[in-house]
C-alpha cells in the first residue's frame, strides 16, 4: 500500500471494483504540485492489472494544441474505431490528425464516449489524465462530456489537477472532486527517512517537516537543498514558508544546473517540445547540433527518464525548471530551431510552426500570416473549426497592426463560434474591433459580438450592441442592418419584451423591403411578431407562403430558423404543423450532431408536446434540452428548457421536481436577464397549485406572470400562458370581477384571427362566470368542447368537462355531471394528472358516481432517458445509430433497453417496442423524436 494514502487508495480501488461490475464512475483528484496525486493514480493502476488501462498528461507548451490530450490518450486503441458509429469514427480520426479533420466538437465528444465503450465490450477500462490543467481545452471538454454521459461500460475516469486551477475545475465541475492533502506527521517522517535525498540535522529535519506540510515530493527532494544550508537556524525559524511549488522548482533548477550545458540544452529542447515520439525529439536535438546521448547526463541525474516512445521528465516541475530558469535568449533559439524544423509543415503541424515561431520573438511577416491564413482557409471537410480559430489567430499575431489584422481576428472568431466555443470567440472578437479600420469589418464584428451575446444569457449587451450599429449599417447596406434589427428583435423575444420586438421587426421587414431582398428570417421574425401581438391572419398568411424554405431552413444562418418556424405554428395554434415542423428539424440536428440547435428545437418541441397531451415525451424533450445546453455552454436554452419541464411537471403533479426546477429556472433567468423564462416558471407553479386546489397560491404566482404579460405588451399565448388558470382560480375565490379583467384578456386574443384553444378557454371561463345562469353556462361549456375539439389537446379538453360537471353538480343535476366527471377523470387519468384527478374524483364522489380509474399508459413507467432511446428505437435504428443521435455509448443504450424491457410487460423485442409505439403514438402519450 501506498505510504500514508491507505484511506485515499481504498477510495479509487472501490471505483474499479464497482467498473468490474460493469457501472462507471470518475473522480476528479486537486492538489499542489507534488503532493502525490499521480503517484496515487499510478499505484491504483498498478493494483488494476486486469482492466485496460491508457492514460495521457497534460504538457504546458501544448496547452494551445487542440486535441492533442486526447490523441495522446487515445492512440493505443485506434483499432477500435471501427466498433463505433462512423460519423463519430470520422470525427474522431479527424481530431487526432489521422485523416479529414472533423467541424464537430460534440462529435468528437461522443466518439470518444462511444470508444469508451467499444473498449469496455471486452472488460472493465481506467482511463488516467494527469495535470489535466495543463490539458487543452478541446481535449479537456470531449473528455468531461464523455465522462459525464458514462453510465453502465465499466469505465473508471479519474483527472488530477494542481488545486488552483479554477478553470479547469470549472470544466469538469459535474466530476466528483476531491482534495488530497499532505500525508499525517508520522507517514511524512518516514518517508522523508526512507526516500530523502541527504542527511540532516535534528534541527534541519524539524523546520522540513514543517515546511513541508506533508508534501511527498518536498520530503523526497528538499534535503538535499537544506542539508549544511543553515535553513534550520533559529534565527530562520519565524519566516514565512516559502510555497512548496517555488521550492521544488529551486531544487530542480539546482540539479540542472549542474548539468554540462549541452545537457541543458538538449533539456531546454525537450522542455519546448512537448511529447514528442523519440524519433521526433532526435531529429530536433540533430538541428540543434545536439544528439541523443545528450541527455544521459539528465538521465543519469534522475532528472529525465526513457519511456517506450519518447523521454520524459521526471516530473513536470522538472520540466517548469528547466524552462523558466533558462535565459530568455536561450528558449527563444530554443522555439526557433523547433521552428526551424517544422517549416513546410502543413496543418495542424503548422499551428506548431507558427507557435514556436512567435514564441522565439519573431516579427510580424505578411508571409508567414499569409501562409497560415491560406491553411486555414481550407475547404470544411480537411479542417477542423477549433484549428482554423487557432491558425487564424496565428495569423494576425504576424500581421502589423490595421484592418488585415482585425479580418482575420474575424474569420477566428468565426471559427471559434463554429466550434462551439462562445467565450474564446467574444475575446477574440474584443481584439478585433480594437484593430478595425473600415466600418464594414466593424459592423460585422459588432453583429458576430451580438449572436455570441445572446448565446451566453445576454441578451441586454446584444440588444445595446445591435442598436449602436444600425444606423451606420443602414448607410453601408440596407440588407446587413435588416438582419441587425431581426437580431434585436429575436433579442427582444428571449427577454420578453414583445411591443419592442414588434418594432424592431417591423423596422427590419421596411429595410428587406427596399433592399428587394428575401431575407426569409426576417420575414419569419416578423411572422412571429404578428402572431404574438399583432394581426394574426396576415400573420398566418406570411406562415404559408414560408412553408418551402421551412422544409429547408439554411443552418448557417444565425436565427435558429426552423426553431423560429416552429414557434409561429405554436402561436398560430397549429401544433400538429408545430410538431411536424420542430420533429422534422430535430431528426435532422441529431444526424448532423447540432448539439446547440437540438437543445433549442427540443426545448420548443417540449411545450408543443405538453400542449397536445404527449407529457411524457414533453419531459424527455425538456430534461435532454437543459442537458445539451449545458454541454455547450448555450446558456439561453438551459432557462427555456426548465420552464418546459417546470409546466409539465406541474400538470402531473410532481411537486418536488416541478419547485427545484422553477427554482432554478428563476435562478438562470435572473443571471441571464431572461425573465420571460422566469415567468414561465412562475405560471408553471400557478397551474400547479390550481392543480392541488390551492388557489390563493396559485393566484400569488400567476398575477406575477400577468404583470410581467403587461409591462411588455404581452397578452396570453400557448408558449406562455396564465389567462385561463388565474381566472380559473379567481372563480374559486369568488373574485368575480378580478375574473372579468382576465377573461377580457382571453377573448381579446382569441378574436385576433383563428384561435380554438385560446377561444375555448375564453369559453370555459365565461362559462363559469355564469352560475346564476345554467342555460348561457351550458351554452359556453359546449362552445368551448366544441372549439377544444379541433386541436389535439385533451387536458384543455378536460379542465372544461371538469369545470362543467362540477358546475352542473353543484346545480343539482348529478347525472349530467357523473358523465362530464367520469371523461374528465379518464381523461386526467390517461394523462397523469394526479391532481386534476384527485379534485375530480372529489366532485365525482360528491354526485354520486363510482371512481374508475383506467391502466396508466405503460410509456409513463420509463425515466425521460430511457423514452429518448425507445423512441429513437421506434425509428427503426440500431442501437450504433441510437447512441449517435443521442450522444451516449452503446452500452448505456443497451443498459437503458434492458429497463425498458423489463418495465414494459410484454415488451421483449424492439419489434414489440415499435408496435407499443406506433400504438401509443395514436393516442396522447407519445411523439417520434
Amino acid at each position: 500500500m501506498l505510504l500514508g494514502r491507505s484511506a485515499e487508495c481504498a477510495r479509487l480501488l472501490a471505483l474499479i471494483d464497482k467498473a468490474r461490475g460493469g457501472e462507471s464512475g470518475a473522480l476528479l483528484i486537486r492538489g499542489e504540485a507534488g503532493i502525490g496525486k499521480t503517484s496515487l493514480v499510478g499505484h491504483v493502476a498498478e493494483l488494476s492489472h486486469d482492466l485496460l488501462r491508457i492514460g495521457t498528461r497534460g504538457v504546458e507548451v501544448e496547452s494551445d494544441l487542440p486535441y492533442v490530450g486526447l490523441a495522446d490518450l487515445l492512440r493505443p486503441v485506434l483499432h477500435f474505431l471501427d466498433r463505433i458509429p462512423e460519423r463519430q469514427a470520422a470525427a474522431l480520426t479527424g481530431a487526432l490528425a489521422l485523416g479529414p479533420v472533423s467541424q464537430d466538437r460534440f462529435a468528437v465528444a461522443a466518439g470518444t464516449l462511444s470508444l469508451f465503450g467499444a473498449l469496455a465490450e471486452d472488460g472493465p477500462v481506467l482511463v488516467t489524465v494527469d495535470d489535466a490543467q495543463w490539458l487543452d481545452p478541446y481535449s479537456l471538454d470531449a473528455l468531461a462530456f464523455a465522462t459525464r454521459r458514462l453510465g453502465r461500460e465499466g469505465v473508471v475516469v479519474l483527472f488530477t489537477a494542481r488545486d488552483e486551477e479554477e478553470e479547469t475545475a470549472s470544466r469538469l465541475a459535474s466530476i466528483e472532486t476531491f482534495t488530497l492533502t499532505g500525508l499525517d506527521p508520522a507517514s511524512a517522517h518516514r518517508l522523508m527517512a526512507e526516500k530523502g535525498t541527504a542527511e540532516l540535522t535534528e534541527r534541519e529535519a524539524a523546520r522540513l517537516l514543517a515546511e513541508a506540510r506533508g508534501n511527498p515530493l518536498a520530503l523526497i527532494e528538499l534535503p538535499a537543498l537544506l542539508a549544511g544550508s543553515g535553513t534550520g537556524d533559529e534565527e530562520d525559524d519565524t519566516g514565512a514558508p516559502l510555497p512548496i511549488g517555488e521550492m521544488l522548482a529551486h531544487t530542480f533548477g539546482s540539479a540542472v544546473a549542474r548539468l554540462p550545458s549541452e545537457a541543458q540544452d538538449a533539456m531546454l529542447l525537450l522542455a519546448v517540445l512537448g511529447t514528442r515520439p523519440l524519433a521526433g525529439t532526435e531529429s530536433a536535438l540533430r538541428a540543434h547540433g545536439l544528439s541523443y546521448e545528450s541527455l544521459e547526463a539528465a538521465e543519469a541525474a534522475g532528472l529525465v527518464v526513457e519511456e517506450r516512445d519518447g523521454y520524459a521528465f521526471r516530473h513536470p516541475l522538472v520540466r517548469s525548471a528547466v524552462y523558466h530558469s533558462a535565459t530568455p535568449v536561450r528558449r527563444r533559439r530554443a522555439h526557433h530551431a523547433i521552428a526551424r524544423s517544422l517549416q513546410g509543415a502543413t496543418a495542424p503541424a503548422l499551428e506548431q510552426y507558427a507557435w514556436h515561431l512567435a514564441a522565439s520573438g519573431a516579427e510580424p511577416d505578411e508571409h508567414v500570416a499569409s501562409l497560415l491564413e491560406n491553411a486555414a482557409a481550407g475547404a470544411p471537410e480537411t479542417l477542423a473549426y477549433p484549428l482554423a480559430s487557432r491558425l487564424y489567430e496565428r495569423a494576425a499575431r504576424f500581421t502589423p497592426q490595421g484592418q488585415r489584422k482585425a479580418e482575420r481576428l474575424l474569420c477566428a472568431a468565426r471559427a471559434s463560434q463554429a466550434a462551439g466555443s462562445l467565450n474564446e470567440a467574444a475575446a477574440i472578437l474584443d481584439r478585433a474591433l480594437e484593430h478595425a479600420e473600415q466600418l464594414a469589418t466593424q459592423l460585422d464584428i459588432r453583429q458576430l459580438r451580438c449572436y455570441l451575446d445572446v448565446q451566453r444569457g445576454r441578451p441586454t449587451r446584444s440588444r445595446e450592441l445591435l442598436r449602436s450599429a444600425v444606423d451606420e449599417a443602414e448607410k453601408v447596406d440596407p440588407a446587413l442592418a435588416a438582419v441587425m434589427l431581426g437580431g434585436i428583435a429575436l433579442t427582444e423575444l428571449a427577454v420578453g419584451d414583445l411591443t419592442a420586438a414588434h418594432r424592431a421587426s417591423a423596422a427590419a421587414m421596411e429595410l428587406a423591403d427596399s433592399a428587394r431582398r428575401p431575407l426569409v428570417p426576417v420575414r419569419l421574425l416578423h411572422t412571429l411578431m404578428l402572431l404574438l401581438g399583432g394581426d394574426a391572419e396576415t400573420g398566418r398568411a406570411l406562415l404559408r407562403e414560408l412553408a418551402g424554405p421551412l422544409a429547408s431552413p439554411d443552418p448557417t444562418f444565425p436565427y435558429p430558423v426552423a426553431g423560429v418556424g416552429g414557434l409561429c405554428h405554436l402561436s398560430a395554434e397549429e401544433l400538429d404543423e408545430a410538431h411536424g415542423l420542430l420533429d422534422r428539424a430535430a431528426y435532422t440536428a441529431r444526424g448532423a450532431s447540432a448539439v446547440g440547435l437540438l437543445s433549442h428545437l427540443l426545448g420548443t418541441l417540449s411545450v408543443v408536446e405538453f400542449w397536445r397531451g404527449r407529457w411524457t415525451p414533453s419531459l424527455a424533450h425538456a430534461d435532454e434540452a437543459v442537458r445539451l445546453a449545458e454541454a455547450s455552454g448555450q446558456l439561453i436554452e438551459v432557462s427555456r428548457g426548465l420552464g418546459a419541464l417546470v409546466r409539465t411537471e406541474a400538470a402531473l403533479n410532481r411537486e418536488e421536481d416541478c419547485r427545484r426546477h422553477a427554482a432554478q429556472a428563476m435562478e438562470w433567468a435572473a443571471s441571464t436577464e431572461l425573465q420571460l423564462d422566469a415567468a414561465r416558471a412562475l405560471g408553471g407553479l400557478g397551474l400547479l397549485e390550481l392543480g392541488l386546489g390551492r388557489f390563493e397560491e396559485a393566484v400569488h404566482h400567476l398575477e406575477e406572470v400577468r404583470a410581467f404579460s403587461q409591462r411588455h405588451g404581452r397578452g396570453d399565448g400557448l408558449y406562455l400562458t396564465w389567462a385561463a388558470d388565474l381566472a380559473d382560480a379567481y372563480v374559486h375565490l369568488h373574485r368575480t370581477a378580478e375574473a372579468r379583467e382576465v377573461l377580457d384578456v382571453l377573448e381579446y386574443e382569441a378574436g385576433r384571427g383563428h384561435r380554438p384553444v385560446t377561444a375555448g378557454a375564453a369559453a370555459r371561463c365565461r362559462g363559469l362566470l355564469e352560475p346564476g345562469d345554467p342555460e348561457a353556462a351550458s351554452r359556453h361549456m359546449k362552445r368551448s368542447l366544441a372549439l377544444l375539439s379541433e386541436r389535439p389537446v385533451p387536458f384543455e379538453r378536460g379542465r372544461t368537462e371538469f369545470a362543467w360537471g362540477e358546475q352542473l353538480r353543484r346545480q343539482g343535476r348529478r347525472s349530467e355531471a357523473r358523465r362530464l366527471l367520469v371523461r374528465a377523470l379518464a381523461t386526467f387519468e390517461r394523462l397523469g394528472a394526479t391532481g386534476w384527478a384527485a379534485r375530480v374524483a372529489a366532485e365525482l364522489h360528491a354526485a354520486g358516481g363510482t371512481e374508475v380509474r383506467p391502466e396508466r399508459a405503460p410509456l409513463e413507467r420509463l425515466t425521460p432517458q430511457e423514452l429518448q432511446v425507445a423512441l429513437v428505437v421506434g425509428r427503426g435504428l440500431t442501437n450504433h445509430e441510437v447512441a449517435e443521435r443521442l450522444f451516449l455509448s452503446v452500452k448505456t443504450v443497451e443498459f437503458h433497453l434492458s429497463n425498458i424491457y423489463r418495465k414494459l410487460d410484454g415488451v421483449h423485442r424492439r419489434a414489440q417496442l415499435v408496435r407499443l409505439l406506433a400504438r401509443a403514438a395514436e393516442a396522447p402519450e407519445v411523439s417520434g423524436v
